[in-house]
């Protein structure tokens, strides 16, 4: 029967998709605030406000990427009535200012009753986080003015002082994570225990701190607890910008010989000792017995330092190219465009510096597009110039 009106429907010309298509992220209120606090009050509903700017790229990103999916949508919908609302334009710029929002994106979370702040978070987020921020809302202890106002009257049991980690840690207030994780461990919480080295693994960053002084001295105790892939992984992840002096006197962990070789070569493209940078980055690129996937993640970025000039030699830009060619032959991350884009834009600029080029490449190559945009970006088009403010 269904298949018998499907066809029926096509023959009158009726477009099915169009009139079944389902936006399954969140569904945003678009009427006044007035109108969004009545509605809400109705509902028994917190609102949920993402004050963004035409010109945030992260704002953009969580539009398009975060606010889209359906496990997002189907939370937030059942729970807020949402708005988004732009803090340059319209009722937006008061609301922004009474709200007190001067970083993009900012989330909040208003009982209408009263039209008060209950939970506030900001930043890019993945999903995953953008969802706890979500029901932290609807849980008092969760809260940001709860955590905010009780650390400081001194409340510093141990799940009080998870739970504000975290969420401070999804803010990217790092110096607060830093304050509340030296009273964890002052209160008895021993580095091994797996709640805390979640919290230090994730949140702790560098080798200058009391914490990772102890992991090394005691690495083989880590080791017997909490296993080899934990523990090699945080020194990995936390020596990649130190000395090579001071990589050398660590245990040799997984991961130390790729941070060698970055250390090595990082340090020559910035003393613009490139022939010695290349023999290093291509003994390197044979190397099989590190990770080169690893090695490509973080080698695009060396690169990247090592061409913006723009009075960076054609011969150095020469090599940029067959690195950047070489990361987007191999990289396994299908689904990154700015690797194939920075290789295309730097063979681009290479072509055009190159002395006799105009003779064996079209003008559409070594000219400015005639049409269209000018530059080889990968800056979204509906995502505006950030403005200049002036000074007072």
């Amino acid at each position: 029967m269904k298949q018998f009106l499907y066809v029926i429907f096509l023959l009158l010309g009726i477009n099915i998709s169009a009139q079944t298509k389902v936006n399954y992220g969140i569904q945003f209120y678009h009427g006044t605030w007035k109108e969004a606090c009545e509605k809400a009050k109705t509902e028994n509903k917190l609102i949920f406000v993402d004050f963004y700017t035409k010109w945030c790229g992260p704002c953009l990103n969580m539009a398009e990427n975060v606010f889209v999916l359906p496990f997002i949508g189907d939370f937030y919908n059942t729970n807020f009535v949402n708005m988004k609302i732009d803090a340059e334009n319209g009722e937006g710029v008061e609301l922004a200012k009474r709200y007190g929002v001067n970083s993009y994106p900012t989330y909040i979370f208003v009982d209408p009753s009263n039209e008060e702040v209950v939970h506030r978070s900001k930043s890019r987020q993945d999903a995953e986080q953008f969802l706890t921020t979500g029901k932290s809302a609807l849980i008092p202890e969760l809260r940001s003015d709860y955590l905010i106002e009780n650390f400081a009257k001194g409340k510093n049991d141990r799940e009080f002082l998870k739970n504000y980690i975290n969420y401070n840690a999804s803010i990217y207030e790092r110096e607060n994570v830093q304050k509340a994780f030296d009273i964890l461990i002052k209160q008895g919480a021993k580095l091994t225990d797996l709640d805390v080295w979640n919290i230090f693994e994730a949140n702790i960053r560098g080798t200058n701190n009391p914490y990772f002084q102890e992991l090394v001295k005691n690495y083989d105790r880590f080791l017997s607890i909490l296993g080899k892939e934990a523990v090699d992984n945080k020194l990995y992840m936390e020596t990649r910008n130190v000395s090579l002096e001071e990589l050398n006197r660590l245990p040799e962990f997984e991961g130390k010989s790729l941070n060698r070789y970055l250390i090595q070569i990082n340090s020559l493209v910035r003393e613009k000792k490139y022939d010695e940078a290349d023999v290093l980055i291509r003994k390197t690129m044979a190397d099989t017995s590190i990770n080169q996937q690893d090695f490509i993640e973080q080698f695009r970025f060396i690169v990247r330092g090592g061409y913006w000039s723009p009075d960076t030699s054609v011969e150095w830009l020469s090599k940029c190219v067959s690195y950047l060619q070489y990361i987007a032959y191999n990289s396994d991350d299908r689904q990154d465009p700015y690797i194939h884009q920075e290789y295309a834009a730097l063979l681009e600029r290479l072509i055009r510096l190159t002395p006799g080029a105009e003779k064996v490449f079209p003008n559409s190559v070594m000219d400015k597009p005639e049409f269209g945009a000018k530059e080889y970006s990968m800056r979204p088009k509906n995502l505006a110039q950030k403005p200049v403010r002036k000074k007072k």
